[in-house]
């Protein structure tokens, strides 16, 4: 996975999704990336259609595993756990305070 993949999916309506819990939100985040914390995946309204990219991320990944399995099981089949934080830093994407 390249990050320009993944910023030409997101481009084409697919999403990037911040599982943590707000207050690591608002300790910093990647760019753009929507907060769905992974507690709120059974209910959570997802802005994406069933078939869209989407990508997940935490601060080390399992809990964007858990909200994947989640997603799938909703029925949604192009999701990606990109993993944590320092995968998302080398991935090369834009973090923001």
């Amino acid at each position: 996975m390249d990050l320009k993949q993944i910023q030409n999916d997101i481009a084409q309506g697919g999403l990037l999704i911040d599982v943590r819990s707000p207050e690591e939100y608002a300790e910093g985040h990647v760019k753009d990336a929507l907060l769905i914390p992974h507690t709120q995946f059974f209910t959570a309204d997802i802005p994406a259609k069933k078939d869209d990219s989407i990508y997940l991320y935490c601060k080390m990944g399992p809990r964007a595993d858990f909200a994947a399995a989640v997603l799938h099981e909703r029925g949604y089949s192009n999701v990606t756990n990109l993993g944590g934080l320092d995968d998302m830093e080398a991935l090369g994407f834009e973090f923001v305070l």
